[in-house]
């Protein structure tokens, strides 16, 4: 199998270096954005203070927290604003030509920001970065499903999160390294990125296009020349001889011929519209609903109290270190999701790793209850922060807390999210409605940084702990009514039961249920959660007559007597029909 796949797994190395400079610029960001670094230390004789326009490179800023905090988001901006523009443009640019602009992007945005000599000029450089993040993340795990056979899809897919904490673990030790080189240590840490950036652009030059976007663009492109077309699907078919090394003619024809029936049925002939990917609420709402709850439910929280609560647990001076064994903890948890992921299947990981967040954060929420100030005399209200700490014991309790929850978060959200996601929507509005995901998970996650100590303000720490609790809780019946289990299938094949198709999938056909509520139970659960979709757009009447959307929930209970549970269910209709008439 490794000789077979070599490829696919050197190709996936490539590809995923846009996840580890993801995680790197996370890891050094601490490290940069802090005092005798980029920002000058108070009454630091040694520091040169210096304004937007100042120039010069022994210079320190004097940030308020509003503009530290707009710094520590200019990443997300940037991968934000890229990953609109790849909503738009994606799927005409290709997976590769994605990754090669976002090696570009990453290596003139760390050079640009370690060599800029003007505070706005890093603005500017750590923006450029963030674009390269939102292509390269919008790239990787749908380049990768679509170059991976079925038995390794989930394995690589949830690897690309794995090399994300690598890069987290290296921006870590790369900011201990230079910390001590004060207000310049940190252009080091920034300018080390465009190395990677470098290796990631040469490397991609010799890996093929996704010989699924190649035969997509052919079938699509109807109106081309034949040649073109022929010479298209010639190139998908040597893409895939490269990427199945050592498979026989045989055996690539075959894939070749199963791939290329099965995209000329679902995705017609013109490129996905904008709005397409509305055409298909329930990959829809699982995708934007999993990436929106991945952030929710308090991973910035919980990992901005990581020092404070080492540090309450009587770690000292090496609380500092901390974030180094948080890192660990989530690197071998996400290695354990990685090798797992296609035994134990997707919903069964997402379930343990939510019902262990669950866990830690009804922990973290009462021990915060317990919070004291360590001056004397004073209430806890009117304590500095540095002052505010817990009990030894219940201290301890964080610090275990702490590990539990990350170690559930990368055992499920972390990993297996963008997984799902790389699987469960249609070929056609794969690029579009991944971009859709990314937005959706970029915005929450500046959201979330933006609001946390208002929101910390405003109901206290364990007050923010048991709301994410609940949102935990709402995470895991998400989980149990609406997401399904897509282990060992190929993307064809979850694309027909994303679709409805109950036909003959990998193992044997799909069986029905016994009972009539059951048969319909989870389109009747569909039709219900596109009821306010419908209504939002006034389209309720010409959606209730097009095959292709649910229909009333009560029309379905009705019909359950009528149908024979033993019997293939009816079809909604091929994906390809629903997108042919659709408009932007």
């Amino acid at each position: 199998m490794t000789s077979t796949l070599g490829n696919v797994y050197r190709s996936f190395v490539v590809i995923a270096l846009g996840g580890l400079l993801f995680g790197y610029v996370i890891g050094i960001t601490s490290n940069v954005i802090t005092e005798q670094q980029i920002i000058c230390k108070a009454n630091d004789v040694t520091a040169r203070p210096g304004s937007m326009t100042s120039f010069g490179y022994g210079q320190c800023y004097e940030l308020t927290p509003l503009t530290k905090g707009f710094m520590s988001s200019l990443n997300l901006i940037g991968a934000c604003l890229s990953s609109l523009f790849a909503f738009s443009y994606g799927d005409t640019m290709g997976r590769k030509l994605e990754v090669q602009v976002a090696a570009l992007l990453y290596f003139i945005g760390s050079l640009g920001t370690a060599l800029s000599p003007v505070l706005w000029g890093i603005y500017v450089g750590l923006a450029v970065y963030g674009l390269g993040i939102g292509f390269a993340m919008h790239a990787a795990p749908v380049y990768i499903a679509e170059i991976s056979p079925a038995n390794v899809r989930g394995m690589l897919v949830s690897a690309k999160e794995g090399i994300i904490v690598l890069g987290m673990f290296l921006g870590f030790f790369t900011g201990y390294a230079f910390n001590g080189l004060h207000y310049g240590g940190w252009r080091y840490m920034v300018g080390i990125g465009s190395i990677f950036s470098l290796v990631m652009g040469a490397g991609i030059i010799a890996v093929p296009q996704s010989p699924r976007w190649l035969v997509l663009s052919a079938v699509r492109d109807r109106g081309i020349i034949q040649d073109r077309r022929n010479s298209l699907f010639e190139e998908a078919k040597q893409a895939l001889t490269f990427f199945r090394k050592s498979a026989s003619t045989e055996e690539v024809n075959s894939e070749m011929s199963t791939m290329r029936s099965e995209i000329e049925e679902s995705v017609g002939t013109t490129p996905a519209k904008c709005t397409d990917p509305l055409n298909f609420p329930k990959p829809l709402i699982i995708g934007c609903g999993l990436v929106m709850l991945q952030q929710v439910t308090g991973q910035p929280s919980v990992l901005y109290f990581a020092t404070n609560i080492f540090k309450s647990a009587g770690f000292g001076n090496t609380a500092a270190l901390s974030s180094v064994g948080v890192g660990l903890v989530k690197l071998l948890a996400t290695l354990f999701t990685v090798f797992r992921v296609d035994n134990y299947g997707r919903r069964f990981l997402l379930t343990v790793g939510i019902s262990l967040m669950i866990v830690a954060l009804a922990l973290i929420g009462t021990a915060f209850i317990f919070r004291v100030c360590n001056e004397p005399n004073t209430a806890l209200k009117d304590c500095s922060a540095d002052h505010i700490g817990l009990p030894q014991g219940w201290a301890i309790a964080t610090v275990i807390g702490l590990m539990i929850y990350v170690s559930g978060y990368q055992v499920g959200f972390g990993p297996i999210s963008w997984l799902m996601i790389s699987e469960i929507f249609p070929l056609r509005v794969r690029g579009p409605a991944l971009s859709m995901a990314a937005i959706v998970n970029f915005g929450f996650n500046i959201l979330m940084t933006l609001t946390q100590q208002i929101l910390q303000d405003a109901f206290t720490p364990a007050g923010v702990f048991f709301g994410y609790l609940a949102l935990s809780i709402l995470s895991l019946i998400f989980v149990f009514t609406m997401v399904p289990e897509t282990k060992g299938k190929t993307l064809e094949e979850i694309e027909r039961m994303m679709s409805g198709k109950r036909q003959e999938a990998r193992g044997g056909p799909i069986e029905a249920s016994s009972s009539p509520l059951e048969l319909l139970g989870e389109e009747a659960i569909w039709a219900l959660a596109w009821v306010p979709v419908a209504a939002s757009q006034r389209k309720w009447k010409s959606f209730s007559r097009d095959t292709s959307v649910p229909a009333g929930p009560h029309s379905l209970i009705a019909r359950a007597d009528e149908r024979d549970p033993h019997a293939p269910s009816e079809t909604s209709g091929t994906a390809g029909s629903s997108l042919s008439s659709s408009q932007c």
